[in-house]
């Protein structure tokens, strides 16, 4: 049973998630599909979807739905016939011919969270709109307030909003009187001050957020630095009698990191971004508390298996876009480097699969 029942949505089909969670952080052009797949496949609770601007869910939904939709994965490359116009069920896409070659199971995910970025109430809400208008009904809608990308800043999103918490707010209103799905605020501890969070979480419970994420660095600090967990836990204590959940994120490596910064803070969930990169299963090793140590056939297993998603999503773009979780696969073990190499030449699935099964 979830804790916190505003997290418990009525029209969605979603399961249940229990506290304390542990989820994949949303990242930039890495945790689309077939990556978050994989990670919900080894235990991660939840995953978010990587930001989207909503300017580009107002004017550009072919692209938006490939980054967002882990509803209806297998449907990406006829969203036409796939995707309902207005919340109805989906109906079967026609499956792009891969030759030979098997196609591989795009399931669809059901505990994940869309965050959008922008600086403007009414684009966040009509972004929803149409976002729900196509059938997809996330755990929640997540407000991006603490990205430190310089030109996310700049442009008055993500960090900078920071700034104008009354911004925020109005964004929180906006974006709840245009569903019923809950909505979340992801953000740092402050814009150039650790502890400004500290007076911004009261007034984001008490316009009625779900879930507060808190990357208990500065906007100014980006990633350097390291990131200070006690304000993870001053949020926690802050918040003990609201009903909000608090989420911590920032330097997650290990599952042993994990479960310490919980254990340690008392908070509800636990946010893993790079710590996941070409390790999913560290989602499994926090649930077993132990390490596991996968073969590397199951390793290559897995880089086909995220190649062949990114396959049927954007075609050799796809297979480009895979290189990045390649190098991270591949490493730390004999033959590995040269593996790396072979796999940054990859330009076609049939590629990628040649050199991993070593078929010439």
């Amino acid at each position: 049973m979830i804790k916190n029942l505003k997290l418990k949505i009525e029209n969605s089909k979603n399961g249940e998630v229990t506290t304390p969670f542990f989820a994949l952080a949303p990242m930039a052009n890495i945790t689309t599909y077939p990556f978050a797949s994989q990670c919900v496949k080894y235990g991660a609770d939840i995953v978010w979807t990587p930001m989207v601007h909503t300017d580009t869910v107002l004017n550009n939904w072919d692209e938006t739905h490939k980054i967002i939709d882990f509803e209806h994965p297998s449907c990406h490359f006829d969203q036409t016939e796939c995707l309902p116009a207005s919340g109805g069920e989906k109906t079967a896409g026609k499956n792009r011919s891969l030759g030979k070659l098997e196609t591989t199971n795009m399931e669809g995910v059901s505990n994940y969270i869309i965050q959008l970025v922008g600086s403007e109430p009414e684009k966040f809400a009509e972004s929803i709109k149409i976002i729900e208008k196509h059938g997809l009904r996330p755990f929640s809608f997540d407000i991006n307030a603490g990205c430190p990308d310089k030109n996310i800043v700049k442009s008055g999103c993500g960090g900078a909003l920071l700034k104008t918490p009354e911004l925020i707010i109005d964004i929180i209103k906006a974006c709840q009187k245009a569903t019923k799905i809950p909505i979340s605020v992801k953000t740092r501890a402050g814009y150039d001050n650790l502890t400004d969070i500290l007076d911004l979480a009261p007034y984001l419970t008490k316009a009625g957020v779900s879930m507060i994420t808190v990357h208990p660095r500065t906007v100014k600090q980006g990633y350097t630095g390291s990131a200070d967990w006690g304000i993870v836990k001053d949020v926690k204590c802050l918040l003990a009698n609201a009903n909000c959940l608090v989420v911590g994120s920032g330097d997650i490596k290990t599952w042993q990191e994990a479960t310490e910064k919980q254990k340690e803070t008392n908070c509800d969930g636990v946010m893993i971004g790079r710590g996941a990169l070409g390790h999913p299963w560290i989602f499994e090793e926090i649930k077993k508390q132990a390490d596991i140590d996968l073969p590397v056939a199951k390793i290559k297993e897995l880089a086909i298996d995220l190649a062949r998603k990114a396959d049927q999503i954007w075609g050799n773009h796809g297979i480009t876009e895979s290189r990045k979780h390649f190098a991270w696969y591949f490493r730390g073990f004999e033959g590995a480097k040269e593996l790396r190499i072979d796999l940054m030449r990859a330009e076609t699935l049939e590629d990628v699969v040649k050199i991993l099964k070593n078929e010439n």
